[in-house]
Parts: C-alpha cells; sequence; structure tokens
C-alpha cells in the first residue's frame, strides 16, 4: 500500500503541474474571443469522442533516452512560457468515463467545466455555478495565483529523492495532433510491483506539448492541449 501511495501521489504531481504552470504569473493580455461554453464538452458517456491519434515510427523509435526524467522536466517545464492554452482531460475510472475542459489565461484567468461544475477564476474572485446560478467568493489560500512560483522540475526531483521510483523512457515515433507534427515519447514510472505509464508528444517546431496521457492499473487518463497563446475571454458572470 504504501509503494502505491507513493507513485499515485508523483503521478498525481505530474498531472496537476500540467493544469497549474499556465496560471504562472506573466503580463496581463486582454484577450476577445467565443467564451468557453457547456457545448464543449462531451458528456462522461461520450469521451470517447476524441481520435486516438496513430504513432507512425520512425527509424528512432524504440531508442531509449539516456535521461528521462531530463526529457520529461523540459517537455513539461516549456508548457510554462505559454500565456493560454485549452486543456482537456478525459479519464477512464472504474465509475466511468469523465471530461474536465480548462482554459488558463495568463496571468490569473481560468475557466473549468465538466458535466458536473463550473468555475470561473479571476484575479482573487472564485466564481462557482450552482443550480440555482453562479456564486463568487474570495479566492482560497493556496489558489491558481499561488502557483506563480510553481517549479516543476523540483517536484520531480523531490518525488523521485523520497521514494524508490525508477523511470526509463523511449521514443515511440512521430505523431500529428490536430494538424502538429510532434514527437512521442513514453516513461515507464515503477516502484517495486506498482507501475504506470506516461505518454507525451512534444511539437517538432515549438516543443510544447500536445498530447499527455497516463496509465496505472484501471486508471487511464489523456489531455490534450490545444489553442496555446491562442485569444479567450474569459470575464466574470456576474
Amino acid at each position: 500500500m504504501i509503494r502505491t501511495s507513493t507513485l499515485s501521489k508523483g503521478v498525481a504531481v505530474i498531472l496537476l503541474s500540467v493544469l497549474a504552470v499556465a496560471a504562472q504569473s506573466q503580463a496581463p493580455r486582454r484577450p476577445a474571443a467565443p467564451m468557453l461554453t457547456n457545448e464543449d464538452i462531451s458528456s462522461p458517456g461520450a469521451a470517447h469522442s476524441l481520435p486516438e491519434e496513430s504513432i507512425n515510427r520512425t527509424n528512432l523509435s524504440g531508442s531509449p533516452l539516456r535521461n528521462p526524467q531530463a526529457v520529461l522536466e523540459s517537455a513539461l517545464t516549456k508548457m510554462g512560457e505559454v500565456n493560454s492554452v485549452r486543456t482537456r482531460m478525459q479519464g477512464s475510472l472504474p465509475e466511468g468515463e469523465r471530461e474536465i475542459v480548462i482554459e488558463s489565461m495568463k496571468p490569473d484567468r481560468m475557466h473549468v467545466i465538466s458535466p458536473f461544475v463550473e468555475i470561473i477564476a479571476i484575479g482573487d474572485k472564485l466564481y462557482t455555478k450552482h443550480t440555482a446560478g453562479w456564486e463568487v467568493t474570495a479566492m482560497p489560500a493556496g489558489g491558481a495565483q499561488s502557483q506563480a512560483g510553481f517549479d516543476f522540475r523540483t517536484l520531480m526531483k523531490q518525488m523521485l529523492a523520497k521514494s524508490s521510483v525508477r523511470m526509463t523512457g523511449q521514443i515511440l515515433g512521430s505523431q500529428v495532433i490536430d494538424g502538429v507534427d510532434t514527437l512521442a515519447y513514453e516513461f515507464a514510472l515503477t516502484e517495486g510491483s506498482d507501475t504506470g505509464t506516461i505518454q507525451v508528444s512534444v511539437g517538432k517546431a515549438d516543443g510544447y506539448m500536445r498530447r499527455m496521457s497516463f496509465s496505472r492499473g484501471g486508471v487511464n487518463i489523456r489531455i490534450w492541449f490545444t489553442n496555446i497563446n491562442e485569444q479567450f475571454s474569459i470575464e466574470p458572470p456576474m
């Protein structure tokens, strides 16, 4: 149980870091673009609507990575440079399919929508949509704005230093995601008999991640990153 908990927490750090880095402080932007709505998200039972992009083998396919941790760190850290991104997360859990869409825009705006809740965070205000309508509260301590000093590399090093997690990696091949040519990597995390697999697809031209997935036991999480550095409209709903 201890080993499972350690690896699970480590993977949670990896996944949460991907969502958090987009909230790091940068110069403000005032975009004007269509807002995210319920039509942008599938129902829990329709989460398979996004296609699974095939990976084409190249002469580098199967090549082991000399330093897989550095490759994964670099891919995740690069996402900290984006000013805005739309993140679509789909999860296959024992309870069924789940999907969340998140729009993040620096320095302090975020819009989260799922079949169960909708949240808008702007500055120090948190807007939550209930059945009776929108409610505004103060951003709780440790909210999105506190992520300004977030450093995934430090968290990754701490995770590996405090556990017996081993990481290996290899190049899978080329993958076209949403029209972007990417290079796909696979990382295997092992702790005793507990194992997990992470796949990351990184844009060949700009170095930004376009897809990330994690599989462990009966849990499969897929994440797509789209509309990178495009303009969003995240405004107070009331």
